[in-house]
């Protein structure tokens, strides 16, 4: 029995240790007296508020080309399902600065759109919204056909079976869509503390910037703790919902055209934001002229003693090259021992800020000289894993159970029956979920910025943000680029493997 949670225990410590040895050294029970506490209720406030109404943007936008999703298989629905993207491996400063970009557009700069709750919330609707379309049409697929002819036989109106048959059954997906959207947008960093200015500031930015500015330990952790309570409280609640077991068949319905018309409008959105952060790199709106001279000024020796961008992409993909290794075979092994204490585990880390990973991991090179590259690789390992644990799950925990125990009963070794069995069955998996985290890890900002590693260990999000910062527009937008097309091919190649071995799983 203790076997089956050790990995789910060994998680834990490797998030507890780091966390302790920093509240062992700064935590003080008489600085609580210093702290505001009606500034940490208004900071509670704003960032409830921006995540509120992010979550039901993300789902009133949503909502229309999800309905689309699920009764539609074409080209539309194809890149609809592409958008997915967008929240798990766009990288937040090439959201920041494609949004910076349009609300300076000389039609909408004196609408004062930046530096606004409108900036923050129109850019979590753009990252965040997609990852609504994907549960809910997920859920509305997997409604059996029978209910809703059952529905339409006794006469009930289809508006009427939508939100008496369909939204009920559907309920514990919509949450599980609300829940992650809320994360995303009450724990947003680059895109608060760049689009929402001072007024604006939630708690996750609050957190990072009592560490680096004020020092302020004590204060930031109960910041944290009161950042964590909450999170863990709403997937409490949420994991209450009733969920039904559902095995729906594809099925195409005819909709009416409005739903296509907003369908198209809605990607229209997402793709034009998209294609304006990839366009701008390679275009001066100064001289309105395509160029690539920004881009190629990223690779000048001279211009690589201020920015980095060199040594930063070499960093980013050793990083990303290696961690992803350490991930999937911890999330394979912690899946192999599936039970239900590993999935509270897994998601309770992911209402931990990752600002306080990054001034934990950066106390344990101050103390113990630990390289930077290995820390950043540890905390890489702690945010990612929850990920790849999501991508791999039907996968692992689903492999047919039949194969495996012929396998034991002609006494072959646990090694042998992976690397003869479900290695060749799941490689395409693993390979998959590769892409997938690296892509992640070479877009990632937040923790690299908290632990300021511009100077000693840049990576590429840090110096993108350096150049932004410094007013280094074209050449930030260049780099931005540069980055978003890298993990836009390794997206396409991961969804390619994946979708080849559902393929194959149906067959």
């Amino acid at each position: 029995m203790i076997k089956k949670y050790r990995l789910s225990f060994l998680y834990i410590l490797l998030w507890l240790i780091p966390i302790i040895i920093f509240m062992r050294d700064f935590f003080y029970l008489e600085d609580l007296r210093g702290i505001d506490f009606n500034n940490l209720s208004s900071l509670l406030k704003i960032s409830l508020k921006q995540g509120v109404i992010s979550v039901i943007f993300s789902f009133l936008v949503g909502i229309l080309p999800a309905y689309y999703m699920s009764y539609q298989r074409n080209k539309i629905t194809k890149l609809l399902e592409g958008l997915i993207f967008i929240p798990f491996f766009f990288p937040t400063i090439s959201t920041v600065i494609a949004f910076s970009l349009i609300f300076n557009l000389p039609f909408l700069k004196d609408l004062n759109i930046l530096y606004s709750l409108k900036a923050i919330v129109l850019a979590n609707v753009f990252y965040n919204s997609p990852i609504m379309l994907k549960y809910i049409s997920q859920g509305i697929r997997e409604i059996p056909k029978n209910l809703i002819e059952a529905g339409r036989l006794e006469g009930i109106f289809e508006r009427e079976i939508f939100f008496k048959i369909k939204l009920p059954l559907i309920a514990p997906q919509i949450f599980r869509g609300m829940f992650i959207v809320f994360i995303y947008s009450f724990t947003s960093f680059a895109i608060v503390m760049s689009l929402g200015g001072i007024e604006y500031w939630n708690l996750e930015v609050e957190i990072a910037n009592t560490l680096l500015r004020d020092a302020d330990f004590t204060k930031a952790l109960v910041l944290g703790f009161s950042q964590f309570i909450l999170l863990i409280t709403l997937n409490i609640l949420g994991s209450r919902i009733p969920s039904y077991e559902l095995n729906g068949e594809e099925k195409e319905e005819k909709l009416p055209l409005y739903v296509k018309i907003y369908s198209i409008l809605y990607l229209a959105f997402e793709g034009i934001i998209l294609l304006i952060g990839i366009a701008y790199g390679f275009f001066n709106p100064f001289t309105s002229k395509f160029s690539f001279e920004a881009f190629m000024k990223l690779f000048d020796i001279g211009f690589n003693k201020s920015f980095p961008v060199v040594k930063s992409i070499g960093n980013s993909l050793l990083l990303a090259g290696i961690t992803p290794i350490f991930v999937i075979l911890f999330t394979y092994l912690l899946l192999k021992n599936y039970n239900r204490f590993s999935g509270v585990v897994i998601s309770s880390t992911m209402g931990i800020s990752s600002a306080f990973l990054g001034i934990f991991l950066i106390y344990l090179n101050i103390l113990y000289s630990i390289p930077l590259k290995i820390l950043l690789m540890i905390g890489y390992f702690l945010i990612t894993v929850p990920i790849a644990y999501s991508f791999m799950f039907q996968y692992i925990v689903e492999f047919p159970k039949d194969i495996l125990d012929l396998a034991k009963l002609e006494n072959i070794s646990s090694l042998k029956r992976f690397f003869l069995i479900e290695f060749p069955m799941l490689k395409k998996v693993f390979l998959g979920t590769y892409l997938q985290i690296f892509a992640i890890i070479l877009g990632e900002f937040t923790l690299s910025y908290t632990m300021q590693l511009g100077a000693e260990y840049p990576t590429l999000s840090l110096v993108n943000y350096s150049l932004y910062s410094n007013k280094k527009i074209l050449e930030g937008a260049s780099l931005s680029s540069l980055n978003i097309i890298i993990i836009g091919v390794l997206f396409i190649l991961s969804n390619r493997l994946l979708d080849e071995k559902e393929r194959i799983k149906g067959e």
